[in-house]
């Protein structure tokens, strides 16, 4: 089986050499490449092409989420996984804008790593669960789940409401699904109206409250 190439990016080499150490007790993963620098990490991430980028989020220079920007405008496919101590809604916020396959909290167990790697592995998202709760406290009023079936939404629609949620492109959900890729965005659109959002963020934000993901 072909290994899940991951490349790490803190700081703190005490945190990278620990993680290196967790994926490499596992024989799905193995770290290809490492850097304290966002900067050195945003000139090699597009030439290593790596499955999985692991990013800290205070860093000198440029942060987590500046680095996952400019990622995902040269790699929109990338899978992202944010690794940081911050809970606090508007660091959560953006990096649900940023479309993160995972954001995990740096107290978490080698266990919920090790899962959180192999959901993002098979094309899903997870998120730390203190990250949910967050996300379920937040300000902005959410829908309750009696209310959401009356909103008018299709077998089909609820299915690509998922695979959203799970992190799937729009390719990947048109592959997924055996339907095109221009149907996909329809349903993405009819989505976000229906659900009164904006974005993609507010749309896992609502399959998250719901349990769909």
């Amino acid at each position: 089986m072909e290994k899940t190439s991951i490349i790490i990016v803190d700081d703190h080499q005490l945190i990278i050499d620990g993680l290196v150490r967790m994926v490499s007790e596992d024989d799905r993963f193995e770290v290809v490449a490492t850097y304290n620098s966002p900067e050195e990490a945003l000139k090699k991430v597009p030439l290593l092409q790596p499955d999985i980028l692991m990013t800290d989020l205070d860093m000198p220079g440029m942060n987590g989420l500046e680095l996952i920007r400019k990622i995902r405008t040269e790699m929109p496919d990338q899978k992202i996984i944010l690794l940081t101590m911050h809970l606090d809604k508007a660091t959560v916020k953006s990096a649900m804008e940023r479309e993160v396959n995972a954001y995990l909290l740096k107290n978490l167990d080698e266990r919920e790593f090790l899962m959180a790697l192999n959901k993002v592995r098979q094309g899903q998202r997870y998120f730390s669960y203190e990250v949910t709760d967050t996300l379920a406290s937040r300000d902005v009023e959410i829908k309750p789940k009696e209310q959401l079936k009356t909103l008018g939404l299709t077998e089909r629609e609820r299915e690509v409401l998922t695979l959203i949620a799970e992190g799937l492109s729009s390719k990947m959900i048109a592959d997924d699904l055996s339907i095109s890729l221009s149907t996909v965005e329809t349903h993405r659109k009819a989505l976000i109206k229906k659900l009164e959002v904006s974005n993609v963020a507010g749309l896992v934000r609502i399959a998250v409250q719901e349990g769909l993901v």
